[in-house]
């Protein structure tokens, strides 16, 4: 594997390359506060094509954006990426924040992409009392440790938790390396400001699956197949083997239109 810092309009990203057959490169993209890491005990469908990982703005590797920005400029930094790589057509793998930013990007680039996967995606625009509670953790942001506990109680069902406290620590070690500005910056443009989906999922053109876990909170999307699977909102991490089928499932698509 090659780690490379793509230049982008949202600073220099960074991606993981796992060399393979480039027919149909397959793009993963995780959620907030997460990193390129979360794919890894999933991605074994995908052994032997070209597989990209990438830390999103702000996260992981990635530098820090500097900057108020949106999930319209995601598609953009996904398209900078795509084209940086000389890949014309490919698969996204999305997690919650990487599956709206996929979903956007192929409604506005649809022959650049031959199917979705779109685990646990927020599609509804928060309200009410989220909405309240989202806000609340961006202002908490500039306690980092404290907030990394609550966003991964929040994040991770408690199930996960107890089998795995260690995630709490490491969510701790993600954050306390990010300005509080950039954390805000995340909740704002990923949580407080998206805007309701539905309207995207019913146009798309592109072949998706869609995947919830059962005490998720995002709901069902309306139009695409959706696949149930135990847990909350990283159904990655808390249901690897049906991830794994999933994305398998995916890649069958994108070959029925290759």
């Amino acid at each position: 594997m090659n780690e490379l810092l793509i230049k982008t309009n949202l600073g220099r990203i960074s991606v993981v390359l796992e060399d393979g057959t480039t027919d149909m490169p397959i793009i993963y993209l995780h959620g907030v506060f997460l990193d390129k890491t979360l794919w890894t005990q999933v991605s074994s469908p995908a052994k032997g094509r070209m597989q990209v990982f990438v830390d999103m703005p702000a996260h992981g590797n990635s530098d820090n954006v500097g900057h108020d920005w949106s999930l319209n400029d995601c598609v953009e930094m996904l398209i900078r990426i795509m084209d940086e790589l000389t890949v014309q057509r490919c698969v996204v793998i999305g997690h919650s924040w990487g599956s709206m930013t996929a979903l956007q990007a192929a409604i506005q680039f649809p022959d650049r992409f031959a199917a979705l996967g779109l685990f646990n995606m927020p599609f509804r625009r928060t309200k009410g009392l989220s909405r309240i509670t989202f806000a609340l953790q961006k202002r908490m942001a500039i306690f980092p440790a404290f907030f990394a506990k609550q966003a991964a109680m929040a994040l991770y069902s408690p199930i996960l938790l107890e089998k795995r406290p260690e995630l709490i620590a490491q969510m701790q070690a993600r954050l306390s390396k990010r300005p509080a500005r950039e954390i805000a910056r995340t909740i704002e443009a990923v949580i407080l400001k998206a805007q309701d989906a539905v309207s995207l999922i019913q146009n798309l053109q592109v072949p998706a699956m869609a995947v919830i876990g059962e005490t998720d909170y995002v709901g069902i999307p309306p139009k695409l197949e959706v696949i149930t699977v135990p847990g909350g909102h990283i159904s990655p991490l808390e249901a690897e083997e049906d991830a794994r089928n999933v994305i398998k499932r995916v890649l069958d698509l994108a070959a029925l239109v290759a």
